[in-house]
């Protein structure tokens, strides 16, 4: 009775890790996702406010002439997103695999012991 004991200690242990790596995974990426909100929004704001602006030919002649300019950097700041969610949820993984390891050779030791 006691070893069933020690491995619920263990497990709820173990999975309060694992609680405790997914928070953080996801306060992470909703932090990511804010921060790509507001530029998305400003680059958005910026673009039509340029547009209303536009008072003549030249003007829009100017205006679409930079278009291709904004849309590259909304790809370079989706490239850049995208990297940090990946680089994050690599992580992520790489705690959790970590972590169960750990515990399987920790149950392994003692299993053995």
């Amino acid at each position: 009775m006691k070893a069933t004991a020690i491995r619920f200690d263990e497990a709820v242990t173990a999975a309060n890790e694992v609680g405790k790596i997914t928070l953080d995974y996801f306060e992470k990426l909703a932090n990511l996702q804010l921060n790509a909100a507001r530029t998305y929004a400003d680059l958005a704001f910026t673009n039509t406010t340029a547009a209303l602006q536009v008072q003549d030919f030249d003007g829009a002649k100017n205006y679409l002439g930079k278009q291709a300019e904004v849309a590259r950097g909304v790809l370079e700041h989706i490239a850049k997103d995208s990297n940090e969610v990946i680089t994050v949820a690599r992580g992520y993984a790489e705690n959790v695999q970590s972590l169960v390891k750990k515990s399987v050779g920790e149950v392994a030791v003692k299993k053995g012991a």
